[in-house]
């Protein structure tokens, strides 16, 4: 009895360090997590505050902002176009008035242009018409004295002249011309049915 009794002594002192042990270590964890659980409900409780019926509640204002905003650049936008249509069609007038002036001036430089050609027309035939007069007129005349008037005229005439006779008669008055006018009068009519950058006067003497 006295052995059995020590050994439940025995047993019960070893259970009672064992639950003292226990105890050390559970309490603290117990109470570890109690202080973290509590910590993450504050956190939470900070972090999302209850909602506000004013944090919420929609603002008349910022709605009426936008659509004010809409309705100011469409405006804008309308003036804008508005403008380049105006532009356009003062271009479009600026652009038929010039086409208009550009045919009057076309019209008015067509019969400036018709009138110098009928004048140039009437020129040259009067021109033709006093050089077949002047041919008639030397042609009449003895060779030598028509060849002693040509000796003294411009040699732009004499040349002319001579190329507007017959053969037979400008042969005859070239042949009583001095020698220095022949040759000169001969160079010219050769080198006249040249293009002109072919043809060569150097040299050419008139007296």
């Amino acid at each position: 009895m006295k052995l059995l009794s020590f050994r439940k002594v025995v047993i019960l002192g070893l259970g009672t360090v064992a639950a003292i042990k226990l105890a050390t270590v559970v309490l603290p964890m117990s109470a570890i997590a109690e202080t973290e659980a509590g910590a993450a409900q504050s956190d939470i409780a900070t972090a999302a505050p209850p909602p506000s019926f004013a944090a919420t509640a929609p603002d008349a204002a910022g709605m009426c902002e936008p659509s004010h905003l809409i309705a100011e650049a469409i405006a804008e936008e309308r003036a804008l176009l508005e403008s380049q249509r105006e532009k356009l069609a003062d271009s479009e007038a600026r652009l038929a008035l010039a086409e208009q002036s550009l045919k009057a001036e076309q019209a008015r430089l067509s019969e400036v242009r018709d009138e110098i050609e009928t004048q140039l027309d009437v020129i040259q035939k009067a021109n033709g018409q006093d050089m077949t007069k002047l041919v008639e007129l030397y042609r009449n005349m003895k060779p030598q004295v028509a060849a002693e008037i040509m000796d003294e005229m411009d040699i732009e005439t004499a040349v002319q002249m001579i190329g507007a006779m017959q053969e037979r008669d400008a042969a005859q008055i070239m042949a009583s011309l001095s020698l220095v006018r022949a040759r000169a009068i001969t160079k010219i009519i050769m080198e006249r049915s040249k293009l002109p950058a072919d043809r060569n006067l150097a040299g050419l003497k008139l007296r």
